[in-house]
C-alpha cells in the first residue's frame, strides 16, 4: 500500500522491458508509460475490478507474484463493503427502524424531531456512508447534524466537513441550534482553520483552486471527518466534473461520506452510479450496475421522505394574466415573426440548441419588460445574448418605440407588482419576487425603493447576501426580497418570515421552480398558514406556453416526489457545470410548442 492509499505495483528483481510494459500498459488502463517507469499506483477499487489479470496474465506464464499482507487486507475490505452494500439492499425499511437511537441525548430538548427525521437517523446510522435523498424541506441538514453528533459521541469521528452551494450556508450555520452541545462552526476562506473549529464549510467553486483543496485535506487528516456533500446532484456529471474528482479526493480522506440531495437521479441512473461511487469509494464502479441500481429500497443504502409525508398546510397558486400594451404588443409580435425562422432550423446546424434558447430567452424577457433588450448587464449575458437582439438591430422603427418604450412606459407587470407591495406592506407582510433577469431584479429595486427592498443575485458577495437576508427577515422597513431562482432557489428557509411569492418570469426549468417554491413552503409552517403564489403572466405571449409545459413536467414530477423510491426525473438541475442554455429546460416538446406559437397569427 502507498501513502496515499493505492496499491502500488512495483517489479522485483530481473524483470524484462516487454514484460513490465505489459504490466504497465494494463495497469495503467491501458495508457503506454516509459517501461523505465518504477512502480505503478492503482486505487484500490480499480485493483479489485481488474485483479484477475494478475492470474491470467502474469501467474498463470510462470511469473512470480509476491502481494503484501496490507493489499490483501485492502482487497477483503472492499469484498466487505459490497457485501454490506447488498445486505442494506435487501434489507426492508422495517428491518431499517429497529437500531435503538436516544435522540433525545444528542438533539436540543426544545427542538422536536418529526417521526420521519427520527426513522431517516436511525436507518442512517446502520450505514457505513449515508445518502439522504428527501425532498427539498424535509430537515436533511438537521438529519445530518444529528447523525455526525452521534457518531461523535462515539468517537467514531471527531470533524465534519460540508460541501454545498453558498445559498446554503445560512443552514448549515443556523440548524446546530438542534445540537444539545453547540459545535465551533466556521467557514472557509484564505485564512488559516481555526484550531478548534469542528464544523467546517465550504462552497463548491472553492474546491477548483488546488491550494484550497489540499489546505482541506490537510485539516481533514488532523482528526476522523464525516463529509457531507449537500444538494450533490451538482456533481452528478462524474469524472469530467472537477468538483466530482475534488470530492472523490476528500472522500478518501475521510471516515464517512453522506450525500444529500432531493434529485439523486435528474436525468439517468449514470448520475447515482456517479454519486455512489463518492460515497462508497472503495467498491469497483462496475459494481452499480443499471439492474443492482433499479432495486434499492428506501431504508437500505438511502433514505427518503416524500413530498407528501411532511403534510404541508395548502399552497394556492394563482395564475395573473395581464394584457400587453400595444407597443409592447407590436416589440413582441416582431421578435415572434423574426424568430420563427430559427425554430425551422436542422438538428445538425452546429448553432441549433443554442440559437433557439436565446430566442427563448429574449421572448420571456420582452413578455416582461421590453425595456431590458435596451439594456446590456453583464449578468443578463449568460446565454451569450447581445442585446438589443440582431432581429431588432435592422429596424429603425422598432429600435425607436423601444427607446420611447424605456423612457415613457412603466411595463404591465411591474405595475402590478408595485400595487401588489403596497398592499401587502400594509398590511405587515412580506413579499418575495422571483426573475431569471437581474435587468429586472435591478429595475424592481428602483421601482420599489419605499420599500427598502433586499436584493440577492449570482454577484452577490456571501456578506451580502447574509446582510440582505437578515435585513429582510428583521427589518420592519424592508419589505421585499429580489432574487432569481438560480441564485437563491435552494437551501435558504424563508418560511418563518414570507408567506407570498410572485414570480415575474419563468422558464421551462420545472426543477428550478419547484426548488424555488420550496423556500417558503416547507417543514415547519404553522398547521393554518397560507402560502400564496403568483405567477405572472403576459396575455399571448411565451409565459403562458411555458405555464402549459410547466404544467405537463410537474405533473410527472409530482409523482416522484411522492414516490419512496428512485425514479428518473429527466429534469435539469441548476448544475453548475452544464452548459448555461441548458438552465432553461427546454426538451423537444418545449420546443415544438414554442414553434406553433411563433406562427400563430396575432
Amino acid at each position: 500500500m502507498s501513502s496515499d492509499n493505492n496499491i502500488r505495483i512495483e517489479p522485483v528483481g530481473d524483470i524484462s522491458n516487454a514484460d513490465w510494459e505489459s504490466v504497465t500498459n494494463w495497469w495503467s488502463l491501458g495508457v503506454n508509460q516509459n517501461i523505465q517507469t518504477v512502480y505503478i499506483d492503482v486505487p484500490v477499487p480499480e485493483f479489485s475490478q481488474r485483479k484477475l489479470w494478475l492470474r491470467e496474465n502474469w501467474k498463470n506464464l510462470g511469473n512470480e507474484l509476491i502481494i503484501d499482507e496490507k493489499v490483501i487486507v485492502a482487497l477483503k475490505s472492499v469484498e466487505g463493503l459490497m457485501g454490506k452494500f447488498i445486505e442494506l439492499s435487501n434489507r426492508s425499511e422495517a428491518q431499517a427502524n429497529k437500531f435503538n437511537f436516544d435522540w433525545v441525548k444528542f438533539s436540543n430538548p426544545l427542538f422536536e424531531l418529526t417521526e420521519f427525521q427520527k426513522r431517516n437517523i436511525v436507518a442512517l446510522i446502520e450505514m457505513p456512508n449515508g445518502a439522504n435523498f428527501s425532498v427539498p424541506g424535509a430537515g436533511k441538514t438537521l438529519t445530518t447534524l444529528a447523525i455526525w453528533e452521534y457518531f461523535r459521541s462515539i468517537k467514531d469521528v471527531n470533524r465534519l466537513l460540508v460541501v454545498c452551494p453558498r445559498s446554503a450556508f445560512e443552514a448549515w450555520e443556523t440548524d446546530v441550534k438542534i445540537l444539545s452541545r453547540q459545535p465551533v462552526i466556521n467557514q472557509f476562506d484564505e485564512d488559516p482553520i481555526e484550531f478548534d473549529t469542528e464544523i467546517l464549510y465550504v462552497n463548491y467553486e472553492q474546491l477548483e483552486n488546488r491550494q484550497r483543496l489540499t489546505k482541506l485535506v490537510r485539516w481533514m487528516d488532523q482528526q476522523p471527518t464525516m463529509l457531507v456533500i449537500d444538494e450533490a446532484h451538482r456533481i452528478k456529471g462524474g469524472g469530467f466534473s472537477i468538483r466530482w474528482r475534488a470530492c472523490r479526493e476528500l472522500a478518501n480522506h475521510s471516515k464517512r461520506v453522506d450525500l444529500l440531495t432531493g434529485t439523486p437521479m435528474p436525468q439517468s441512473q449514470e448520475d447515482l452510479r456517479n454519486l455512489l461511487t463518492l460515497s462508497w469509494q472503495n467498491i469497483p464502479r462496475e459494481f452499480f450496475s443499471d439492474s443492482r441500481l433499479s432495486g434499492l429500497k428506501r431504508g437500505g443504502v438511502f433514505v427518503r421522505t416524500t413530498k407528501q409525508e411532511l403534510k404541508l398546510p395548502p399552497m394556492i397558486i394563482t395564475q395573473v394574466e395581464l394584457p400587453m400594451s400595444k407597443v409592447q404588443k407590436d416589440i413582441y409580435s416582431a421578435l415572434r415573426r423574426s424568430f420563427v425562422g430559427q425554430f425551422e432550423m436542422s438538428e445538425n446546424d452546429s448553432n441549433f440548441f443554442s440559437r433557439r434558447g436565446k430566442a427563448v430567452m429574449t421572448l420571456i424577457a420582452v413578455a416582461a419588460n421590453p425595456g431590458l433588450l435596451m439594456r446590456v448587464i453583464k449578468d443578463d449575458a449568460y446565454l451569450g445574448m447581445t442585446w438589443p437582439p440582431r432581429e431588432l438591430a435592422g429596424s429603425e422603427r422598432l429600435m425607436t418605440v423601444l427607446e420611447n418604450y424605456v423612457s415613457h412606459e412603466i411595463p404591465a407587470k411591474y405595475q402590478w407588482v408595485s400595487r401588489f407591495v403596497a398592499k401587502a406592506t400594509s398590511e405587515g407582510k412580506k413579499v418575495l419576487i422571483w426573475s431569471t433577469f437581474i435587468a429586472n431584479l435591478i429595475a424592481l429595486k428602483r421601482l420599489l425603493e419605499p420599500y427598502e427592498p433586499a436584493l440577492i443575485y449570482g454577484a452577490s458577495t456571501q456578506d451580502e447576501r447574509k446582510s440582505e437576508l437578515k435585513r429582510f427577515r428583521t427589518s420592519e422597513s424592508c419589505s421585499v426580497l429580489l432574487s432569481n431562482p438560480q441564485t437563491l432557489g435552494e437551501g435558504v428557509s424563508l418560511h418563518k418570515d414570507c408567506h407570498d411569492a410572485i414570480y415575474l418570469d419563468r422558464n421551462y426549468n420545472a426543477g428550478l421552480y419547484l426548488q424555488s417554491l420550496d423556500r417558503i413552503h416547507r417543514l415547519g409552517l404553522d398547521p393554518n398558514q397560507v402560502t400564496n403564489i403568483f405567477i405572472l403572466e403576459s396575455a399571448g405571449s411565451i409565459d403562458q406556453r411555458i405555464a402549459l409545459r410547466l404544467q405537463d413536467k410537474i405533473q410527472r414530477l409530482g409523482l416522484y416526489l411522492n414516490d419512496s423510491g428512485l425514479v428518473e426525473v429527466s429534469l435539469p438541475n441548476p448544475d453548475d457545470d452544464i452548459i448555461p442554455e441548458a438552465l432553461l429546460g427546454l426538451d423537444e416538446l418545449d420546443l415544438s410548442d414554442l414553434y406553433q406559437h411563433l406562427k400563430e397569427d396575432d
